[in-house]
């Protein structure tokens, strides 16, 4: 675990007993950071045991009551005449509202992973986010995602992170028209592709966003794999990810 240091002066050395009373304290000390990585490691399992909970929760109850909403919408609207418009057009917008909030819904449970990317897989994440990304800000978004990659469940959940808050700069900061999503598995690597058409920026200062790209790198280092960022001032923006699997 470590290591401590006892330090004395010249032709003063400790004695037997003296040593035995200082390999007690570095067993005390050990003790200790054994407790508190348990503690720790217990607190991160309580977390992760929650969020599922909460993602059963949500998906067993709200994103059902929005989908029954859909159905009773678009029933009701397929029931009504031609002649009858002024209902149909608030039907519509009702049902409109129910797809989103469906699609949102989606978004929200899948951004409590690991439960969530383990179960339905990193390409249906993606294809949520994709989707929840349209409906909410109204930019077209294109997606080219191959099958489940055979990725571990840590690359999985980085990747999805590192999407997220590319997409997040995105809509905040790129002013975008359109965004591309593109994921590919070959010769052992995943490679993830975020790119859009937004106003860009200047990769030699500081910029809105720094902080996240900076996380994104540190997202992918941690699994041995690269993140590269090319841009200029209106140019769009792509982020490559790449991780081994």
């Amino acid at each position: 675990m470590g290591a401590i240091f006892f330090c004395y002066l010249p032709e003063q050395e400790p004695g037997a007993d003296e040593k035995i009373f200082l390999g007690a304290i570095a067993d005390q000390a050990a003790v200790a950071v054994e407790n508190a990585r348990l503690f720790a490691a217990t607190r991160g399992k309580a977390a992760l045991e929650e969020r599922q909970r909460l993602a059963r929760e949500l998906h067993d109850s709200v994103s059902q009551a929005l989908y029954a909403i859909a159905l009773g919408t678009k029933a009701t609207r397929k029931w009504l005449d031609d002649d009858r418009a002024d209902v149909a057009e608030p039907l519509d917008y009702v049902l409109s509202l129910a797809k989103t909030g469906i699609t949102a819904m989606r978004a929200l449970i899948f951004g409590l992973p690991p439960a969530s990317l383990e179960s339905e897989g990193i390409i249906a994440a993606l294809e949520t986010q994709a989707a929840a990304l349209e409906a909410r800000n109204k930019i077209v978004v294109e997606a080219d995602l191959c099958d489940e990659p055979e990725a571990p469940l840590k690359a999985k959940e980085a990747l999805y992170r590192i999407a997220q808050e590319s997409l997040h700069n995105t809509v905040k900061h790129a002013r975008a028209g359109s965004v591309g999503i593109k994921m590919g598995c070959a010769s052992g690597w995943v490679t993830l592709e975020i790119s859009d058409d937004g106003l860009g920026f200047d990769a030699r200062s500081e910029f809105p966003g720094h902080l996240d790209l900076r996380s994104m790198h540190e997202r992918a280092s941690s699994l041995g794999g690269t993140l590269e960022a090319k841009t200029a001032p209106e140019k769009g923006t792509q982020i490559c990810a790449r991780t081994p699997v």
